[in-house]
């Protein structure tokens, strides 16, 4: 499942949810970003805070996945922050032994 974002200021972020991670490509005017966040380390709970939905890790050390609110389109945007949501879910159990 993917999300592409674009901001006409910040360029475009591209998420990609995986089976245990979610990948996160920034192209933003001047920068090329890549990273990885593995779900297990996910609070599948996220903050909305200015006009950004936040994932941060279980231990609050920041955001480690800033989405823009409701970009492409609602729909979009709810069904994959629902499934970032249930599989962090999921990979923390099975990380932590919880059935």
């Amino acid at each position: 499942m993917k999300l592409v974002q674009k901001h006409i200021l910040k360029g475009t972020q591209e998420f990609e949810l995986l089976d245990d991670e979610v990948r996160v490509r920034i192209k933003a005017p001047f920068k090329e970003k890549e990273k990885s966040v593995p779900l297990s380390i996910l609070n599948p709970e996220p903050v909305i805070e200015n006009s950004r939905l936040n994932f941060h890790s279980r231990v609050k050390c920041g955001p480690l996945l800033s989405l823009y609110l409701d970009k492409p389109n609602a729909k979009e945007f709810n069904a994959f922050v629902e499934a970032v949501k249930e599989k962090a879910l999921k990979e923390y159990n099975a990380f932590a032994g919880i059935k």
